[in-house]
């Protein structure tokens, strides 16, 4: 009987032999977690979703037919809801496009075994992935199993970015749209500059040569404000995933939140970056902006032009000349 974890990260939690007559039962007093499991018998298998081990949950099924999921489940409305949901995409009364709508929508646990089973970890389905865990996280915030679907489909979100990032930005290429809130709270979009020339700033205040930059920023953005130029910056502030683990508790991981929030308000206001549009996920290197525009390093900058497309990448030394050219 295994649990079955994120991306194949399996765990054997009991085992068993049966009787004469092929039954065999497996029993946890003290209860399990809510989550996908399997039962596996050689090399067929049967999978059952459960949220509660209140109940006896019953499993009825030919051995030859356990691939073909041709088999019972009493006793588990999760498990009944997954496989009627699988059958249906088998027997084509679903189309792919419906079955991602099923997956969103259903228990975030059945979503999960959908996710799972039928979409595996690939980049294309980052999004339905990330929908999936963001359920999971709501309805059971204290279960492992959200924590590490939540990390997986972040990385594979960042994945896909990444693997479309190389197309999207190029010279001549409009500008990938940024959406993200500054630091009260709301959010600004990068497409609301169309019309002036932007540099599209990635930096931190953590970042020895962003911070060095900086001055020279500042002297061309106050230089060339009032003739159309504005400045986007996006901070790689905050905590990633690996960052996150230094810490053994929830409270802790958000005070050091809030500290990197502090020291990134702090950096703005010493370097006099006066401009408004100063914006941030706080994920540190798992910013999904960062991912969208394949920044693995910063400094790193963009100049967009007044049409809102990528007119140069990394104009550091030669920024005023390019700003110039392109207002």
């Amino acid at each position: 009987f295994d649990k079955m974890g994120v991306d194949n990260a399996n765990e054997v939690i009991a085992s068993g032999t049966t009787d004469g007559s092929g039954n065999f039962s497996f029993n946890f007093p003290e209860g399990i977690e809510p989550g996908l499991y399997r039962v596996r018998l050689g090399v067929q298998n049967a999978e059952v979703v459960l949220e509660s081990t209140d109940t006896d949950v019953k499993i009825t099924g030919d051995l030859e037919n356990l691939k073909k999921l041709d088999y019972k489940v009493t006793g588990s409305a999760l498990t009944e809801s997954y496989l009627s949901i699988v059958g249906q995409y088998l027997d084509k009364s679903l189309d792919s496009d419906a079955l991602m709508t099923a997956t969103k929508e259903a228990n975030p646990l059945v979503g999960y075994a959908l996710g799972s089973k039928l979409f595996r970890y690939r980049p294309e389905f980052a999004s339905l992935h990330m929908q999936v865990s963001k359920n999971m996280k709501e309805q059971y915030p204290d279960l492992p199993l959200s924590m590490a679907y939540k990390g997986a489909a972040t990385d594979l979100q960042n994945k896909y970015l990444k693997s479309q990032a190389s197309g999207n930005v190029r010279i001549g290429a409009p500008a990938p749209e940024i959406d993200l809130p500054g630091l009260d709270g709301k959010n600004r979009k990068l497409s609301d500059l169309k019309g002036s020339v932007v540099l599209l700033d990635f930096w931190a205040s953590w970042c020895g040569p962003c911070r060095k930059a900086n001055p020279h920023v500042v002297e061309v953005y106050h230089k060339y404000k009032k003739k159309g130029f504005d400045v986007y910056s996006v901070s790689l502030d905050g905590l990633d995933s690996r960052t996150k683990k230094r810490y053994d508790s929830t409270e802790k991981i958000a005070q050091a939140m809030k500290k990197s929030e502090e020291r990134w308000e702090q950096a703005i206001k010493k370097d006099k970056l006066t401009w408004d549009n100063h914006v941030s996920d706080l994920k540190k290197w798992e910013s999904q902006a960062a991912a969208l525009y394949g920044v693995r390093s910063i400094p790193k900058t963009f100049l967009i032009d007044k049409e809102g497309n990528i007119a140069a990448i990394n104009p550091r030394s030669n920024l005023e000349d390019q700003v110039k050219k392109f207002l």
